[in-house]
């Protein structure tokens, strides 16, 4: 029998299958990344996008665009898509999401009615929340799902590797979130004894930062800007374009000692008060 394992996130979401006894196997995007960002994008001409595709154009155009909608999840709040006049459901945005990933899956474990699936959901969520996360499974039309808290998930994970009992502090960092929780482990049975983390500290937060610090200080540097940069209605596009290359450049220091902060003014398409068309070549490191 196989299982299924899904991580759906905030930012970014993941699956895997798992055959019972030994082999862990994740699914890549068919960018070939191991996560696919979780994120809706609808042109004009009604052609829909999910995934990293979907998040490089929510950066062009965020009116096109869904993003964050689990943060949403399981209260009546609408996922807006103003640039094509549609409206959505958290639930909705999330089936998308699934429907995607379970497509990665080899035709025999998606066909084969006895796969089991497992949705992983933050430790504080609520029965509405956990709710709407089964709606959206349903609705992406995944059948036998289970969910599991993700600190639960992670110390089984451990515990699969190592046969460790005892007090686990786990940390998630994520996009938007830091959640912490304290879990127990007696005899292979993982009981979760406390929870807690901060709403907003992920990510998310260390973009802005890049922004702040690195990127908005070399572009009044290198360019004539107003001092009000980051609230100017006039430069909202640029600090939006400035924060997406920033993270991608966060991102390649994973895997490289040194990345750059690179948009062409063709891309920024912005000019300063000048009439000097716009560009970012920031060279940063990892210290």
């Amino acid at each position: 029998m196989n299982y299924v394992g899904i991580d759906l996130g905030t930012t970014n979401s993941a699956i895997c299958s798992y055959d019972g006894s030994e082999t862990v196997r994740l699914y890549k995007s068919p960018e070939q990344h191991d996560v696919t960002p979780s994120a809706i994008f609808i042109d004009k001409r009604g052609n829909k996008y999910v995934g990293s595709r979907a998040y490089n154009n929510a950066a062009k155009s965020p009116h096109n665009a869904a993003t964050l909608f689990k943060r949403v999840m399981g209260n009546s709040t609408p996922v807006k898509l103003s640039a094509v006049n549609l409206t959505m459901t958290p639930e909705e945005c999330s089936a998308e999401i699934l429907r995607v990933l379970f497509g990665y899956l080899p035709e025999e474990i998606r066909n084969d009615s006895s796969t089991g699936t497992v949705i992983t959901v933050p430790a504080a969520f609520n029965q509405m929340q956990k709710d709407a996360t089964m709606a959206a499974a349903d609705a992406a039309g995944i059948g036998r799902v289970a969910l599991m808290q993700e600190p639960v998930a992670a110390v089984m994970s451990v515990m699969r590797q190592r046969k460790h009992e005892g007090m686990f502090l786990v940390y998630d960092l994520g996009g938007g979130t830091l959640d912490i929780a304290i879990a127990n482990n007696i005899a292979g049975r993982v009981s979760l004894l406390a929870h807690g983390g901060i709403a907003i500290c992920g990510g998310r937060d260390f973009d802005l930062l890049l922004l702040n610090n690195v990127v908005k200080p070399w572009l009044l540097n290198h360019f004539n800007l107003p001092e009000d940069l980051t609230v100017n209605p006039q430069f909202t596009s640029l600090l939006r374009m400035a924060t997406w290359a920033a993270e991608k450049a966060k991102i390649e220091l994973s895997s490289k000692e040194e990345a750059v902060i690179s948009l062409s003014d063709l891309e920024l398409a912005a000019r300063d008060i000048s009439g000097e068309e716009i560009y970012l070549d920031i060279t940063i490191d990892r210290n």
